[in-house]
């Protein structure tokens, strides 16, 4: 349900699983109140109204936050870097798996908004396109973590350090990915 308030328009989500209100203001400009269904919109009303000048605070901050590249592009890039991806791809999990010897069923290249890449329980491996915009080590540590969870599927002390044993400086190419 789309509402507005003072220009400011918003939408009220209902989530069963919700036990209090959630207001969430996105890099977009999306602003998302998340509520029980039994909560009437009139409590959700009074609150947005109430917590307007904190929502106001949090559009300013967002809009001076660089735009993460996760959240950046379109389908028609997508199509257009799917195949740069997919190569990029193949030869970095060829060259890091002559060292772990991993067996891995697939690989595909996906358009997702918030992931770097995932591996499933049947063995399959997820990447962003995005992934072909980013610096060579960034790249490489994400393929690296991705094929430790096929023998790790958490993040353990022992997924670090089997982590660590191909790349030492893994830390800071993890904290360097939060920026993209």
């Amino acid at each position: 349900m789309q509402k507005e308030i003072n220009g400011i328009s918003y939408t009220i989500r209902n989530t069963s699983r919700s036990r209090k209100i959630l207001i969430t203001v996105h890099s977009d400009r999306r602003i998302i109140v998340s509520k029980s269904p039994r909560i009437p919109i009139a409590i959700i009303e009074k609150l947005v109204a109430e917590k307007f000048s904190w929502i106001q605070n949090m559009l300013h901050k967002q809009a001076l936050k660089p735009r993460k590249l996760l959240s950046q592009y379109s389908v028609k890039d997508y199509k257009e870097n799917k195949e740069r991806a997919r190569a990029l791809v193949t030869e970095k999990l060829s060259y890091f798996n002559k060292f772990l010897k991993l067996k891995f069923n697939s690989f595909a290249i996906r358009n997702q908004k918030t992931r770097w890449g995932s591996c499933s329980g049947k063995r399959n491996l997820n990447f962003n396109y995005k992934i072909v915009f980013l610096p060579e080590e960034l790249a490489d540590y994400i393929i690296v973590h991705e094929l430790c969870h096929l023998i790790e599927m958490n993040h353990s002390k022992r997924f670090w350090a089997l982590i660590a044993q191909i790349i030492p400086d893994y830390k800071k190419r993890q904290k360097n990915i939060r920026l993209f």
